[in-house]
């Protein structure tokens, strides 16, 4: 029996309602309609999407949901576009690169100063140092919402509120919580970051942003083209969500996102949320009980999201990840995924950890099976 323990990369499979929902479009009228009716289609399809989108965070205006391939573009579009030459930004040390790659190369070349905010070795950050680090030219505060190394959710809505009380725009990104931590942006952040293949439950390739009023009226487009609408100016719309929109949609995609968002909100994030702890719960309960294995981050799952990274010593992280999907059929992930930051702050660099992570599908016997495999893997100290 095959166990997939690495939802914090991707969720594996669709839900059968979603599937359904796909199917029925694929085979529907819009392949042999017209061009302006596919427009039209799409144009709804998108809405209904902003609108379980702006539900899910309780965000007043649907129109303010931005689409994109995912967090990554989303990060790079909103990032470029807030940014101004000569401006500081600070950011923690257990960002993902998809916020910390940009930074860097922005850095590098001059356009901005940068300062990261150091997390402690679980992950954890102490809001003050938020305000300890403001400067006079401070325009950005990026934060990831939880770790995807060590899990810890850390404070983004007292940080938040001490950057908004100095005039700092601030970015959340959200690609680990998403469908997973009830939160509200309201007026929390300026613009929230998400991925719509992880805790949201779509098709790989789709993800976008939530951007609030100050942050729209000071965002440039990173990206121009057509839009549909204002063809008549070669200057992008003022208007959202065409002002971030260049470019045919993933409409598919985009749909997938309408569908799953909507059972998630049937079901509550807070039910998902209490299910999920249980898991994780279970598993670090397990982990207590196995010799030379040395899991990262708070350790409680009342304070991180459903994901547990792990430490074998005198074992090469990809070893491991390797012998348990070889043996067990126990899909992991292993090495610095993608944050060499978190793996520096956590003491994990450069060998990294072998990471598990629970979502929609995991049941309580897909942990008991990974405890079960962990603990008959013996993996004595090598001297």
């Amino acid at each position: 029996m095959a166990v997939y323990a690495n939802y914090a990369a991707t969720s594996p499979a669709l839900s059968p309602a979603v599937v359904k929902e796909l199917c029925e479009y694929l085979g529907g009228v819009h392949l042999n309609a017209g061009r302006n009716f596919e427009g039209l289609e799409a144009e709804a399809i998108a809405l209904r999407a902003r609108r379980a989108i702006a539900g899910l965070f309780e965000v007043d205006d649907p129109l303010r949901v931005i689409f994109t391939s995912g967090a990554t573009q989303s990060l790079n579009m909103v990032i470029h576009g807030l940014v101004r030459q000569g401006g500081h930004v600070l950011a923690t040390s257990v960002e993902h690169n998809a916020a910390a790659r940009p930074l860097e190369n922005l850095r590098k070349n001059g356009v901005i100063e940068l300062d990261w905010l150091q997390c402690g070795p679980d992950g954890s950050l102490d809001a003050e140092k938020v305000r300890n680090a403001i400067k006079k030219n401070t325009r950005l505060l990026v934060m990831t919402h939880a770790s995807n190394v060590l899990g810890t959710i850390l404070p983004v809505t007292e940080s938040f509120r001490i950057a908004r009380e100095h005039g700092v725009l601030t970015i959340l990104d959200a690609a680990q919580t998403g469908g997973i931590l009830p939160f509200t942006m309201g007026k929390c952040c300026d613009v929230l970051v998400f991925a719509g293949h992880k805790g949201l439950g779509g098709l790989a390739g789709t993800g976008g942003f939530v951007i609030g009023e100050a942050a729209s009226g000071e965002m440039r487009p990173w990206m121009s083209g057509g839009t549909g609408s204002a063809s008549h100016s070669l200057d992008m719309p003022d208007f959202m969500p065409d002002r971030f929109e260049p470019g045919t949609q993933n409409t598919i995609g985009i749909l997938s996102l309408a569908a799953s968002v909507e059972e998630i909100l049937r079901t509550g994030v807070e039910k998902i949320r209490d299910r999920e702890r249980g898991l994780s719960a279970r598993f670090l309960s397990g982990l207590a009980g196995i010799k030379n294995l040395r899991p990262c981050g708070t350790l409680d799952p009342a304070l991180s999201v459903p994901l547990v990274s792990v430490v074998v010593r005198g074992y090469d992280a990809g070893e491991v990840s390797r012998h348990l999907f070889e043996k067990y059929g126990i899909i992991t992930r292993s090495g610095l995924h993608c944050s060499p930051l978190a793996h520096r702050s956590s003491g994990t660099f450069p060998g990294g950890t072998v990471r598990f992570s629970f979502g929609s599908g995991t049941k309580e016997k897909d942990i008991d099976a990974t405890l079960e495999a962990l603990a008959a893997s013996s993996f004595h100290p090598k001297r």
